[in-house]
């Protein structure tokens, strides 16, 4: 993976001016903090390979203050508001990582927040219509954070969601605002895309998100008890006369799987759009296309190893796909990118195997 940012000439994508060492920082960072994700990433060409990979670093911090587990709302809200002057108002980055550099912490997560100055060295030579599109994405971003940081907890210390709409407006914010993000830097690089395909992408960009988020709160559930959020909403178990922390113990479980269902079925609704994105894409851009292709059809092995299985409900028990299908997986997407009869039949055959 290291040879994708050490190929890339970064001098001819963005310019003399344009650190190579910032930008390999920004590649070691993606790494560190999510090697699946860097590996659609590396199939991009120069310019968007870089957009997007700044981009996500600028929401992994976001991500950073949202989930660190020491801090306190009036700590928390300090360093929104100036992660948030820094997106919005070109404030000095040190006004943000100076704060967070008083803050104790060891994660490759921690290390990419305290070095802001470093990405923002290689955003800052990103065309504009780019540095935009990620700037107002990821002040959506955060700001639906910092909303969603101030509910109260619970008498267990949870934060526990109200219903399916607050759930997904959670993943709006976390995840459908990385959709828009995407979009608007695929639009920027695509030459030649017909406005109904256009609109397509623009329609269900914000879909394309929550499918995978909330896959991702599916298979996940135990880990983010441990930080404090259960995202399976009130009134979802409510009407199976429990409590929702009452799915993950084991003389609940085939309630817990009635439960957690309608979370499984607005799941698939969202990546059946999801397909349609990918479909938009024009065929000739098949670097474009894979990144979409591939965690979609993650997202649905996923899903489908997911739905009936107890392990979702039991810490330390991850529900995952094999490495070996992931392999045969990516090798399916490859085979049939520029297909779209054949993408469709194996979208189908993904959920019935």
């Amino acid at each position: 993976m290291n040879a994708a940012a050490t190929t890339l000439d970064i001098e001819a994508t963005l310019g003399p001016e344009t650190d190579e060492e910032d930008w390999q920082f920004c590649w070691d960072r993606l790494l560190e903090v999510s090697r699946t994700f860097s590996r659609p990433i590396a199939m991009l060409p120069g310019q968007l390979r870089v957009a997007t990979t700044v981009g996500y670093l600028l929401c992994r911090i976001a991500d950073t203050v949202e989930d660190h587990p020491t801090l306190s709302m009036e700590r928390r809200d300090r360093l929104y508001q100036a992660f948030l002057d820094v997106m919005e108002r070109n404030a000095a980055p040190e006004t943000f990582t100076e704060p967070f550099s008083e803050i104790p912490g060891d994660s490759p997560e921690h290390h990419l927040a305290e070095e802001l100055p470093r990405v923002l060295h290689v955003f800052d030579r990103l065309p504009a219509s780019m540095q935009e599109t990620c700037r107002r994405w990821v002040v959506e971003m955060t700001r639906g954070m910092q909303l969603y940081s101030h509910r109260p907890t619970d008498d267990s210390d949870l934060v526990v969601l109200e219903n399916l709409s607050d759930l997904e407006r959670y993943c709006y914010f976390v995840a459908g605002t990385v959709g828009h993000l995407l979009t608007g830097l695929f639009l920027d690089h695509i030459d030649d895309i017909s406005a109904a395909d256009r609109n397509t992408m623009n329609d269900v960009a914000e879909s394309f998100g929550l499918g995978l988020q909330l896959v991702n709160i599916v298979k996940d559930q135990t880990d983010d008890l441990e930080r404090g959020w259960c995202f399976i909403p009130q009134t979802l178990a409510e009407h199976h006369g429990l409590q929702p922390t009452d799915v993950y113990k084991p003389e609940h479980r085939d309630k817990a799987h009635d439960v957690v269902q309608p979370i499984i079925d607005r799941a698939h609704d969202h990546l059946d759009d999801a397909l349609e994105y990918t479909l938009a894409i024009p065929a000739s851009e098949q670097s474009l296309r894979l990144f979409c292709l591939l965690p979609l059809w993650m997202a649905v092995r996923t899903l489908v190893h997911a739905e009936g299985n107890d392990q979702m409900f039991i810490a330390d028990e991850p529900v995952k796909i094999s490495r070996s299908e992931v392999e045969s997986l990516i090798a399916d997407a490859v085979e049939h990118v520029g297909d779209d009869e054949a993408l469709r039949r194996r979208y189908q055959e993904l959920w019935e195997g």
